[in-house]
């Protein structure tokens, strides 16, 4: 039998795109195929967090469709891994009327008294410089406990939805009709006529799709530090440090740093840090807080795709109708996940013309066969990671770390 809709990868995007199916097309049968377990790869790392924060008119777009449809969970049982949560960024007073145009919906004001002392109870010994401003922004994003919501949206869709665990896809072909697609694993062989790649890090297994302009791999890595947090304090952002702090827990935080290596191989990458890792992130950490960098116990490390303007892409090409590859997560997977499954949703039930036609500009495109949907758009000055948390446009744009 050929699904209407296969979709290859488990991870929190690949689960969206099911979730996003079955709600506009209810009588479809989708397919899931994942060659690990549902939230494996970055996802399963990661600590995602969910703000209105963008670079451009078109990423604007879709953070509103992201956090719309991470809203709307927060009654269902995927809820339970949804956490809000409030924002605070430390950042240079000459940066701040750029960094407030790119608020979504609420304007920044300074953090009160009482924000800036919970700051400081937390790291007593904090520096911070004479030119520099606190500031936050009134409403709530979220805390995405990504591996477990990505199994929530899989189990919510089981009566729906084929899953195939352990698949790893090996080839993707046109069936010679015309109107479908044969996936091929090392055990089976499924029909489908139209075909979402979520794959992460991994190359997508079909030829003639290009890769996302200036894409590479890079590693990301955050740290876990034992401080006084409590569950509900803020993230604290520095902006122009690309280092951020998350409470994981009572007593836990999370700190996710700029990590300077590339071309890292996801296949190498099984979520440990290494001794660079550690070295890299309590130097980082240190410049602000000596006495946070001495509480680090450990940490986590992946790697993600990169884009050149740092933000997630769909593409697709009119060789490949019906097919659509969501690429370069650029550490903002889990961020936009809700609207990067609904883009290319709308990308593999778009007609031939519709697939053809350039939808942002021109120089986002990589080649001239690649249609890169309005899921990104070219974001000079946005730095890229959430697969161990957050990121935000602006700061240190070139390095490319965290965007929440």
């Amino acid at each position: 039998m050929t699904a209407d809709l296969a979709v290859v990868g488990g991870g929190v995007i690949g689960a969206f795109a099911v979730r996003e199916a079955l709600s506009r097309h209810p009588d479809w049968r989708v397919l899931l195929l994942e060659r690990g377990g549902i939230g494996a790869g970055a996802t399963a790392w990661s600590a995602g967090v969910s703000f209105p924060l963008a670079a451009t008119a078109r990423h604007r777009e879709l953070v509103v469709a992201s956090g719309e449809r991470y809203a709307a969970l927060r009654d269902q049982a995927a809820g339970a891994f949804l956490r809000p949560v409030r924002m605070i960024y430390v950042m240079r007073e000459r940066g701040l009327a750029a960094f407030a145009e790119r608020v979504v919906g609420a304007p920044l004001r300074p953090v009160t008294g009482r924000e800036r002392e919970r700051v400081h109870g937390v790291m007593p010994d904090l520096r911070v410089e004479a030119d520099e401003a606190m500031v936050t922004h009134d409403g709530e994003g979220f805390v995405v406990a990504a591996r477990p919501l990505a199994e929530a949206l899989v189990a919510e869709a089981a009566s729906r939805t084929e899953v195939q665990l352990g698949q790893r896809v090996e080839e993707i072909r046109g069936d010679g009709g015309g109107g479908s697609y044969r996936l091929r694993t090392a055990q089976g062989e499924w029909g489908a006529r139209r075909v979402v790649l979520a794959c992460g890090a991994w190359a997508p297994p079909v030829d003639g799709l290009a890769e996302p302009s200036g894409a590479r791999r890079k590693r990301i890595a955050a740290l876990h530090a034992r401080l006084p947090v409590e569950l509900d304090d803020a993230l604290v952002y520095f902006v122009d440090d690309d280092l951020f702090l998350l409470p994981l827990a009572a007593g836990v935080a999370l700190v996710s740093f700029y990590r300077e290596e590339w071309d890292t191989e996801p296949d190498t990458c099984d979520g440990r840090p290494n001794a660079d890792d550690l070295r890299q992130g309590r130097a980082a950490l240190g410049r602000r807080s000596a006495t946070a960098a001495a509480a680090v116990v450990g940490g986590r490390a992946f790697c993600d795709l990169y884009t050149d303007h740092r933000l997630p892409v769909v593409t697709t090409t009119p060789a490949l109708p019906g097919l659509a590859a969501v690429r370069g997560g650029s550490g903002s997977g889990v961020r936009l996940a809700p609207g990067l499954a609904a883009a290319a949703l709308d990308a593999v039930t778009a007609t031939a013309t519709d697939a053809g036609a350039a939808t942002v500009s021109d120089a986002v495109a990589s080649a001239a066969s690649e249609v890169v949907t309005p899921a990104a758009a070219s974001g000079a000055g946005t730095p890229a990671s959430d697969a161990v948390g957050p990121t935000v446009p602006g700061g240190a744009a070139a390095r490319a770390q965290v965007h929440p």
